[in-house]
C-alpha cells in the first residue's frame, strides 16, 4: 500500500495529516477533499463534487450538468483558438482570417519585437505558434467528447471574436493583448472544476488547465512578468489563507467569467 492509500484509507494517518496541513494554513480544504466520496456527495444531495449545479450560468446550453461545463470550457477554447490564430497570422503578415495551417513551420515572424530582446522575440514567437495550435486541439477535443456523449456543442460566435485592447502590432503587443485572456481561461478551468460530477471528465479538465496555467507563465515570462499565481482584481481563494501568495492558483466563478468575456466577442 502507497502511502497516499494509507491517507485516503486510514483516518488517524489522515488525522496527522491534517495537524500537519493545519500548521501550514490549509487544513481546512485538506480535511474537505481527503473526506470527500461519491457516496458522501450524493447522501448530500449535491450533484456535483463540490458544489450546487443550479449555480452554473444559465445561459451555458447542455443536457446535463456535465456537457454545460464542456460547453463552458469550448467558448473559452473558441475564442482562444480564434485570436490566437488572428495573432499568429498578423504576426507573419497573413491575412487574420486565414485557417490554421497544417503544421507550425507555415509561419516566420515578419514583425518586430516590440522592446523584447531578441531572445525573448525568437522564444516568444515559438509560443505564440504551439500555443494557437494547442487551443485549436483544446477545441477539437472539447466538441469530440461532447458529442461522445451524445451532447451538443456550442458552435462558435458566428460574428466571430476581437481582441478586448487595441492591438499593438509586433510580438509583445500580441503576447500582451493574449494574457488578459490566458489568464482568464486558467481562472475559469479552476473555477467550473467542482461542478463536473464525472471523475474521468474532471481529470481531462485538469489536464487542460494545467495547459493554460503553463501558457500562462510562459506569457509572462517573455514579457518579463513574474510568472505567478498572482492575485488579479475579483479573484477567488481556493482557501480562506493563502500561505503565501503564490502557493495555490486562484480562479473566477462561471458566472464572473461569462460576465469577462463579453469583451471579446463581436
Amino acid at each position: 500500500m502507497t502511502q497516499v492509500q494509507e491517507l485516503l484509507e486510514c483516518r488517524n494517518s489522515r488525522r496527522v495529516f491534517i495537524k500537519r496541513m493545519t500548521a501550514a494554513g490549509i487544513g481546512a480544504a485538506a480535511l474537505s477533499l481527503l473526506e470527500w466520496s461519491p457516496k458522501a456527495m450524493a447522501a448530500a444531495g449535491s450533484p456535483g463534487l463540490l458544489v450546487d449545479a443550479g449555480d452554473f450560468p444559465a445561459a451555458i446550453p447542455g443536457e446535463n450538468i456535465n456537457i454545460k461545463v464542456l460547453n463552458f470550457a469550448l467558448t473559452l477554447e473558441y475564442l482562444e483558438a480564434d485570436l490566437y490564430r488572428k495573432a499568429l497570422n498578423s504576426a507573419a503578415r497573413l491575412p487574420l482570417n486565414r485557417p490554421l495551417a497544417s503544421g507550425i513551420g507555415a509561419y516566420k515572424l515578419k514583425r518586430g519585437g516590440g522592446n523584447l530582446s531578441n531572445d525573448a522575440v525568437a522564444a516568444g514567437f515559438e509560443y505564440l505558434a504551439k500555443f494557437a495550435f494547442a487551443e485549436q486541439a483544446h477545441a477539437d477535443f472539447l466538441r469530440t467528447a461532447i458529442s461522445g456523449l451524445n451532447g451538443t456543442p456550442v458552435q462558435p460566435n458566428p460574428a466571430g471574436y476581437r481582441f478586448a485592447m487595441p492591438l499593438v502590432l509586433n510580438l509583445q503587443g500580441y503576447l500582451t493583448a493574449l494574457l488578459p485572456l490566458e489568464q482568464t481561461g486558467v481562472r475559469a478551468y479552476l473555477g467550473a472544476l467542482p461542478f463536473l460530477t464525472d471523475l474521468t471528465l474532471a481529470t481531462v479538465a485538469a489536464g487542460i488547465f494545467s495547459v493554460e496555467a503553463r501558457h500562462t507563465a510562459s506569457v509572462k515570462y517573455i514579457l518579463d512578468l513574474s510568472p505567478g499565481p498572482q492575485q488579479l482584481p475579483g479573484d477567488l481563494k481556493v482557501i480562506p489563507n493563502y500561505p503565501s501568495p503564490d502557493t495555490l492558483e486562484y480562479y473566477l466563478d462561471p458566472e464572473t467569467v461569462v460576465s469577462r468575456v463579453q469583451a471579446y466577442i463581436v
